[in-house]
């Protein structure tokens, strides 16, 4: 015969019990300069190549000690997204920026961020722009993804080297304000390259003069005809 005898004691729940009180939290307990860069060490990932870390060194990446409690998602959430690297969307640029979690040899990102709190604390892009295509995007809508932001870096590419002009990459040339400008890729003899970096990373509202092939670091080249006896 089978007896069954109701249990009057509730069930425990440990998870529960360890969600009620943190004041024994370690984590919590160091000054804020440490904890932060305790949070730094975990969620900024350097998007370099996997093979070009000791296995015991990859991943440290983890974006899980957000999920432990307010205080530390507070604090954690603008370090992950205002430090580390995000990939820009090909045609909506910075409205579907997606994690960069790799470079070499490929790029790797994670599923884009559709949630606008967090996507408007990024501050460090790259973006993949193709020459030979329609970019479905507009100027004013590239100074309004990318001025103003930490880092901006331009991968430029087309399908047979030297069949197009930089139109697409003169979209870019009303952006300002940018920390750090990287345009590389594609781009001939990178003069432009050079002269498109430093027109972005120019002050907001700075004047730029116009690219010219005479234009090169800063100053107007040494004009030959006028100025070699000819």
């Amino acid at each position: 015969m089978i007896v069954l005898v109701r249990k009057e004691t509730p069930i425990e729940r440990p998870e529960l019990e360890g969600m009620v009180d943190q004041s024994a939290s370690l984590l919590l307990a160091l000054p804020a300069e440490l904890r932060n860069a305790i949070l730094t060490y975990l969620l900024v990932q350097n998007p370099t190549s996997i093979t070009a870390l000791p296995s015991h060194l990859f991943p440290r990446f983890c974006a899980n000690i957000l999920r432990t409690c307010k205080q530390v998602n507070s604090e954690g959430t603008p370090i992950l997204y205002g430090e580390n690297t995000f990939r820009a969307h090909s045609s909506l640029l910075a409205t579907l920026p997606a994690f960069l979690l790799l470079t070499r040899p490929n790029r790797v990102s994670l599923p884009p961020v559709t949630f606008p709190r967090v996507a408007k604390m990024i501050r460090r892009y790259y973006i993949h722009v193709r020459l030979d295509t329609d970019p479905r995007f507009s100027k004013s809508q590239v100074e309004e993804s990318f001025s103003g932001v930490e880092e901006l870096e331009i991968e430029v590419f087309q399908a047979m080297y030297g069949s197009c002009d930089f139109s697409t990459l003169r979209l870019f040339e009303g952006v300002r304000g940018v920390d750090k400008a990287v345009v590389q890729g594609s781009v001939g003899d990178g003069k432009y390259a050079e002269w498109l970096s430093r027109c972005m990373m120019s002050p907001a509202g700075a004047e730029v003069e116009a690219y010219s092939e005479r234009y090169i670091g800063g100053n107007k080249a040494w004009e030959a005809w006028q100025n070699g006896n000819r």
